[in-house]
């Protein structure tokens, strides 16, 4: 699936072009990150740092693996700027082909304008009116640069979630396009392996049988593309699951474009709402969930580099407890009432090629 070329896609082509730009930043940071420890290792001087010009070009046509895990949240942040101006540039309404209302009738668009836009999760086809899964979110496939970057959109129906999750050694940037949502977002302080409890789970899960239906599949925020719904062994899964280590976390105080309130019974909830932007790193903000609010919501979300289960960018579901520390979490089957089903709608179609 790919995006056609409609006269106006809402500023969508820049944030693919800033895309491509913060990679090779990304890049340059990484290859620098990796010259400057080997001088270290040999106990050479450091040598001044190169441009990407400099760096072969056939490693960039092959686009290298990078290890954004061994740099700091602030450096990746520098990096990364110019993609999170280029979607809170975005013109949400002219993406989605929506029209803004002042009436209040609708999702949030912009609040400075006291705007508003009907959402379309019902607009997504094909429409899946049976499917078994009571929470099901639709995803609008964008674009996909092998082992760079996905971009797509994440529509939610009024209420629908995004279970707990994990993006490691990754920075997500995310654009609420319209609505809003209640956030939970943790940063990973440490892995904790627990092998009585994975060699229970091993034995549970040791006699599971295939189960092909649509909601029970393997991850499907492994890697975007395979975050729709498709039949898999539910017991590869399983054993995925049983082999994750713990996690221990700190609830994450000050992600980027989110508000807290706190409601009649004194809980603090943590919103995000359009046109905010958003963002995650291998050390801050790293786990996270969403829960759509009444008029649902859409998101579009920029992953680098994407999930992949064989550079050790599988993404895992879990289960928040509070300890002493602050939060364990523990990994879990994805749960059986969650699944994403890709779909079409307006300028996201079945094409191949933007």
């Amino acid at each position: 699936m790919c995006v056609s070329t409609m006269a106006n896609d809402g500023g969508l082509r820049k944030v693919f072009q800033s895309a491509d730009l913060v990679y090779n930043q990304l890049l340059i940071l990484d290859q620098h990150k990796l010259h400057d420890n080997s001088n270290i290792a040999a106990g050479d001087k450091r040598k001044p740092s190169r441009s990407l010009s400099e760096v072969s070009s056939s490693s960039i046509i092959k686009s290298p693996k990078i290890n954004l895990s061994q740099h700091s949240s602030a450096s990746l942040r520098r990096a990364v700027t110019p993609l999170i101006q280029s979607m809170e540039q975005l013109d949400a309404a002219a993406l989605l082909s929506l029209n803004p209302n002042q009436d209040g009738n609708g999702a949030v668009l912009d609040p400075k304008k006291g705007s508003s836009v009907p959402p379309i999760h019902d607009r997504i086809v094909p429409y899946h009116r049976f499917h078994r899964a009571e929470n099901t979110v639709r995803y609008l496939h964008a674009r996909e640069v092998a082992d760079k970057y996905t971009v797509g959109i994440f529509i939610f129906p009024p209420g629908a979630s995004i279970p707990l999750h994990d993006h490691p050694s990754m920075v997500v940037i995310s654009r609420v396009l319209y609505g809003e949502l209640k956030v939970k977002s943790y940063s990973v302080v440490s892995s904790v392996h627990d092998d009585d409890v994975v060699e229970e789970m091993k034995e549970e899960t040791s006699g599971t049988k295939c189960d092909s239906s649509p909601s029970r599949i393997r991850s499907s925020i492994n890697r975007i593309k395979d975050f729709v719904s498709r039949a898999v062994l539910s017991s590869h899964h399983d054993h995925h699951a049983a082999t994750q280590h713990k996690l221990q976390v700190q609830v994450n105080k000050s992600p980027l474009g989110v508000q807290f309130s706190s409601d009649g019974d004194g809980e603090s909830s943590a919103i995000i709402s359009a046109p905010n932007v958003t963002a995650l790193y291998p050390d801050e903000g790293n786990c996270h969930s969403f829960v759509a609010g009444p008029y649902g919501a859409a998101v579009l979300d920029v992953l680098l580099p994407p999930y992949a289960e064989d550079e050790h960018r599988d993404c895992t579901f879990y289960e928040a407890v509070e300890n002493e520390h602050g939060y364990c979490l523990t990994p879990i089957d994805q749960p059986s009432d969650f699944d994403c089903l890709s779909g079409e709608y307006g300028r996201f179609n079945s094409c191949d090629q933007y």
